[in-house]
C-alpha cells in the first residue's frame, strides 16, 4: 500500500473499456510513479483478551532519481504481515452451549456415544460383525492415559453402544481464526528517453499462506476408502495377538469380559497434535510499459505477464492411512497410549508430513495497446477519441497426486486428477469523449472480444453528464457486459461422486413430510422396493452421493446495466451524491445448494440420478447454467469538511449503499427468488447459501485535525437479516428460526506528527467491545459466529510509527 498512489473506483459499468466482465464496475490500484526518499513503517495490533489474533506489519520503502532532472527513477516497497491464530477455547463468549443449543446445534454433553479419540475407544466383533459391546481401557480411569496430556473425557452414557468409552475434548481444536501471512515487493523503474516518452518496467511479487488448524487425524470408522461409496467404510481392527491388547504384554489395562474377541477402533492420533495444513499460494507480475507521442497520437504499449501458483500441502500430523492400518493389525502401534521406540519410528516413517497435497498454476501473458488523441474542438472543449486492443493467452493447471488416497483426510481437491484448460482473448475497443458544452459531456464506448472457446461478445457503453450549475450535477450510464466461464469452471476437477456437506433422506426410498429435515423420514413401503433389502442407516439420514466438478458445457453469462445519479454542492465544502443502479443477468454460473434441493424435491427431481432398481447413483450439484440474477439499489455518499481559524478543522464522510432487490432464479423460467436481507438460494461467486445481500449498510466517518494532530471515530453499520436456518421455509417463532440483529462496530484512531519525518498512530478497534452476532452458519464445527460480518477478536489496541528518513 505504500505504493498505491491513489485508488480509483468506477461504480457504473465498465465492460466496454476494462472487458466485458467488469459488469458493476472497476477497481483501480495506481501506484507511484516515482519515490526518492525512505520510509519505514511499523504497526502491532493486540486484542485485549488473551488468547491469539494478534497481527504485526512492517513497511520499507526507497527511491532513487529525480524523473525531471536525471531522466529516470527506480524505487521498492516491501510490505508484510502476520496475523496469529486464535482458538475457540480463548473466546467462550461465542461458543456457550445454552446458545449453539437455542441455534438448532447440538451443544456438547458427555452423555453420547465416545468416537475417535485417545486412548482408542473400540467395539467387540463376533463373528466378523459388530456388537453392541463398546469400551476403552482406560475408561475405569477417567479416560487418563500414558500420555503427555489428557485428550478426552469419559462418556456418562449409562449404558448400550457407545457406553464405557472416551469422548474426545470438544474445547481442544476448534479454530476461529488460522495463522497467516503475506509478504509483498514490488520494483518499479522508470526511464525518460526521446522526446518526452517514457519506458516502466513493474514487478510485483507477493506469497501468503494460511496454516489451518484441523483436529488430529481419525482412524476407524471415520475414514472412507470406497469414494464412489462414502457409506462403505473399512474398520481398524485388533486382535489378541497384538502386543497392545488390553490386558496382554504392552502393560494396556485389561477389560473384563472381552476373552480375547476381536476389536474394532476409532483412534484420534492427539500424539501427534493437529493436523495442520499449508495453503500457500505465490503469484509474480511483470509490467513492461512504454508511453509517449507519435505523429498526434498518445500512445501506451505494454507487455504483461502474470503467474500465479498454489500449493495445498500436510504440514504436520499425517499419516499414511493403510500403513497405519498395517501397523496396528501388525502390533507395532499403540492405539491406546504413546508409542514405544518402534511405534514412533514406524509413525515417522509412514507420515505425510511436508507432502504436497495439490499444486494449481495460471499463467496470463500477452500485449496490449491504447492511442488517443483530440479529433476537434466542440463547445465544451476537444473531441477526443481513444481506440485499443489486448491480446492475452489465459492457462490453467491443477494436480492433485495419489496421496490424498492415502491420506483421506482433509484432501483439497481429488486426488489423481491433473485437469487442465486454456483460452486466447482478442479484445478491441473504441471510445468517444463528446463535450458538447461546458455543462453537458456525453461518453459513447464499445468494445469487442473474441473468446477461442466461447466465441465473441460486442459490448457497448453509453454515459452522459450534464452540470447546469457548480452546485448540482446529473449523471446516467448504461452498458452491457459478458462474463466467460473462468477456466476452472470449464476444465477444473473432472465431475466427481462425493459424499453431501449434510445428511438427508432419500425422497424415494426414505420419503418424509419433510424432506429438507433430515431423519424425519421413513423407509419406503413401495413393493417394488422390497427386493433391494434397503438399510434404513443408508438411506434415511445418511450421507448421500453428489457429483461435483467442472462443466464444459457453461455458457456465458450476460448482463444489462444501468445506473442514474445526481451530484450537489448546496454549500462550500460540502458534496453529496445519490446514486441508482440495475443490474440484470441470464444464463447465471451457479451451483444450487443442497439445502435449495432438499427444501423442494418435486422441483429438482432430475437432479437426482438413479440407477435402474430405483437406488439413488448420485444428486446433482456441478455448476450450471441458470437462470438469472437481477439487482438494484441505492449508493449515497456525503462529504463534509469545516475548517476553522482556531479549533482545527473538522470533517465527516458517510458512505452507504440500500439494495432494493437481489433476485435470482434457479432455472431459466424459474420462480424469482429475492435473497435481500437472507440466504441466497445459489451457490455463486456473487450470492451462495452463506453470503449475504444485506438491504443497508454504512460506514460513517468524524475527524477532527489540527496542528500536527488529528483524530478519526468510524461506525461501520449493517442491517438486520435472516440467518442461514435449517430450513429454508422457517418462519419466526419456530424452532432454531435465527435473526441476526443489526450489527454496529466503532473505530477509534488519533495520529500526531512530530515532525516532517516522524509520525504516531493509535487506535482502539471495536472501541465498545462488540461481541460478533451469533450465527447457526456452521453449527456442525461448532463455530458458531457470522463469519461474514464479524471477526471474534474483540477489542483490540493499534500502534503503528512512520518514520522518513532524510
Amino acid at each position: 500500500m505504500s505504493a498505491i498512489e491513489r485508488v480509483d473506483v468506477l461504480r457504473d459499468g465498465a465492460s466496454a473499456i476494462y472487458g466485458t466482465d467488469a459488469i458493476a464496475g472497476v477497481v483501480n490500484f495506481i501506484t507511484k510513479r516515482a519515490i526518492t526518499d525512505t520510509t519505514a513503517s511499523a504497526s502491532v495490533m493486540a486484542p485485549e483478551r488473551s488468547g491469539g489474533g494478534a497481527q504485526r506489519r512492517l513497511s520499507l520503502t526507497s527511491g532513487t532519481g529525480d524523473l525531471a532532472k536525471d531522466g529516470w527513477n527506480v524505487y521498492a516497497a516491501f510490505d508484510t504481515q502476520k496475523r496469529s491464530a486464535l482458538m475457540q477455547r480463548d473466546r467462550p463468549n461465542i461458543s456457550d452451549p445454552d446458545d449453539i443449543a437455542r441455534l438448532g446445534g447440538t451443544a456438547f454433553t458427555s452423555n453420547t456415544s465416545g468416537s475417535s479419540s485417545a486412548p482408542a475407544n473400540y467395539t467387540v466383533y463376533a463373528n466378523g460383525k459388530p456388537t453392541s459391546v463398546t469400551g476403552n481401557p482406560y475408561f475405569g480411569a477417567g479416560c487418563v492415559a500414558p500420555y503427555q496430556g489428557q485428550y478426552s473425557i469419559p462418556s456418562t452414557k449409562p449404558g448400550g453402544a457407545g457406553s464405557k468409552t472416551c469422548v474426545l475434548d470438544p474445547n481442544l481444536y476448534p479454530q476461529l481464526l488460522a495463522d497467516n501471512k503475506q509478504t509483498t515487493l514490488l520494483t518499479k523503474g522508470s526511464l525518460r528517453h526521446g522526446d518526452g516518452n517514457m519506458l516502466t518496467l513493474e514487478l510485483l511479487s507477493s506469497e501468503s499462506y494460511i496454516d489451518a488448524l484441523n483436529p488430529p487425524q481419525p482412524f476407524g470408522a471415520q475414514t472412507d476408502y470406497d469414494k464412489p461409496n462414502p457409506g462403505l467404510r473399512k474398520p481398524l481392527m485388533i486382535t489378541k495377538a497384538s502386543t497392545w491388547y488390553p490386558g496382554g504384554a504392552g502393560g494396556v489395562p485389561a477389560v473384563a469380559g472381552l476373552n480375547g474377541a476381536d476389536l474394532a477402533l476409532t483412534w484420534s492420533l492427539d500424539e501427534l497434535g493437529p493436523a495442520i495444513t499449508d495453503d500457500r499460494q505465490n503469484s509474480h507480475r511483470l509490467v513492461l510499459t512504454e508511453e509517449g507521442q507519435f505523429k498526434g497520437w498518445d500512445y501506451k504499449a505494454g507487455f504483461n505477464y502474470a503467474y500465479s501458483k498454489r500449493t495445498v500441502k500436510f504440514l504436520s500430523g499425517y499419516l499414511r492411512t493403510p500403513e497405519l492400518y498395517k501397523g496396528v493389525a501388525d502390533g507395532v502401534l499403540n492405539p491406546f497410549g504413546a508409542q514405544d521406540a518402534a511405534g514412533q519410528a514406524y509413525l515417522e516413517s509412514i507420515s505425510a508430513d511436508g507432502l504436497v497435497n495439490r499444486r494449481a498454476e495460471v499463467h496470463y501473458y500477452g500485449p496490449d495497446l491504447t492511442l488517443n488523441r483530440e479529433l476537434t474542438t466542440l463547445g465544451g472543449g476537444a473531441l477526443a477519441l481513444a481506440v485499443g486492443a489486448d491480446l492475452h493467452r489465459e492457462t490453467y493447471r491443477d494436480a492433485s497426486g495419489d496421496i490424498g488416497d492415502a491420506v483421506a483426510y482433509k484432501v483439497s481437491g481429488t486426488p489423481k486428477r491433473y485437469p487442465h484448460g486454456a483460452r486466447t482473448v482478442l479484445g478491441t475497443y473504441l471510445e468517444l469523449d463528446a463535450p458538447f458544452t461546458k455543462r453537458l459531456n456525453l461518453n459513447l464506448a464499445v468494445r469487442a472480444d473474441r473468446f477461442s472457446d466461447v466465441g465473441t461478445t460486442v459490448n457497448p457503453k453509453a454515459s452522459v453528464r450534464y452540470e447546469p450549475s457548480k452546485a448540482l450535477m446529473l449523471r446516467a450510464t448504461a452498458s452491457t457486459g459478458f462474463r466467460a466461464p473462468t477456466l476452472p469452471e470449464l476444465y477444473g476437477t473432472p465431475q466427481t461422486r462425493v459424499p453431501s456437506t449434510a445428511k438427508w433422506d432419500d425422497p424415494l426410498l426414505c420419503p418424509s413430510a419433510k424432506p429438507g429435515v433430515s431423519g424425519t423420514g421413513a423407509l419406503t413401503t413401495d413393493p417394488k422396493y422390497a427386493g433391494l433389502n434397503l438399510d434404513p442407516a443408508k438411506v434415511c439420514g445418511s450421507t448421500l452421493t453428489v457429483l461435483t466438478g467442472a462443466n464444459p458445457n457453461l455458457e456465458p453469462e450476460k448482463s444489462k446495466t444501468f445506473s442514474a445519479g445526481i451530484v450537489i454542492e448546496p454549500l462550500k465544502n460540502l458534496v453529496a451524491s445519490l446514486d441508482f443502479w440495475n443490474v440484470e443477468m441470464k444464463g447465471t454460473i451457479a451451483q444450487i445448494a443442497e439445502d435449495t434441493i432438499f427444501g423442494d424435491v418435486n422441483k429438482y427431481n432430475k437432479l437426482f440420478v438413479r440407477n435402474a432398481d430405483g437406488t439413488l447413483a448420485y444428486i446433482t450439484k456441478t455448476r450450471l447454467n441458470m437462470g438469472g440474477l437481477r439487482t438494484q439499489g441505492i449508493d449515497a455518499s456525503l462529504n463534509y469538511t469545516l475548517p476553522t481559524a482556531s479549533m482545527g478543522r473538522f470533517g465527516m464522510s458517510f458512505d452507504g449503499t440500500c439494495v432494493n432487490k437481489y433476485e435470482g432464479q434457479n432455472e431459466e423460467g424459474g420462480d424469482w427468488i429475492d435473497s435481500v436481507g437472507k440466504p441466497g438460494a445459489l451457490s455463486t461467486g456473487a450470492t451462495s447459501a452463506n453470503t449475504y445481500v444485506f438491504k443497508w449498510k454504512h460506514n460513517l466517518r468524524l475527524s477532527w485535525s489540527r496542528g500536527g494532530f488529528g483524530t478519526q471515530l468510524t461506525q461501520s453499520y449493517t442491517s438486520r437479516y435472516i440467518d442461514t436456518n435449517a430450513l429454508p421455509s422457517q418462519k419466526p417463532g419456530q424452532p432454531f428460526y435465527n435473526e441476526i440483529e443489526p450489527y454496529i462496530l466503532y473505530n477509534l484512531s488519533a495520529n500526531y506528527a512530530w515532525n516532517k519525518r516522524l509520525k504516531f498512530t493509535v487506535g482502539v478497534n471495536n472501541l465498545l467491545d462488540v461481541d460478533p452476532p451469533l450465527s447457526n452458519q456452521r453449527l456442525s464445527s461448532r463455530v458458531v459466529f457470522a463469519q461474514n460480518i464479524a471477526k471474534p477478536i474483540g477489542r483490540a489496541y493499534n500502534v503503528r510509527v512512520h518514520y522518513t528518513f532524510g
